[in-house]
């Protein structure tokens, strides 16, 4: 699964590996997927998920 990732600082945007946005953003995979189906979007000091590719 890959998960599109915004830096808040810069803006931009990439589509990463799950395990990869968890590492980033310092948060545990499945709490980035469960925030994603239930809100949308997950956020972290400096970057926020915003949708993810099955």
């Amino acid at each position: 699964m890959h998960i599109m990732v915004r830096d808040k600082r810069t803006g931009s945007e990439e589509w990463l590996p799950l395990e990869r946005a968890a590492e980033l953003m310092d948060l545990a995979a499945d709490e980035i997927e469960w925030a994603l189906e239930e809100f949308g979007e997950c956020e972290s000091v400096d970057h926020v998920a915003l949708d993810q590719d099955w």
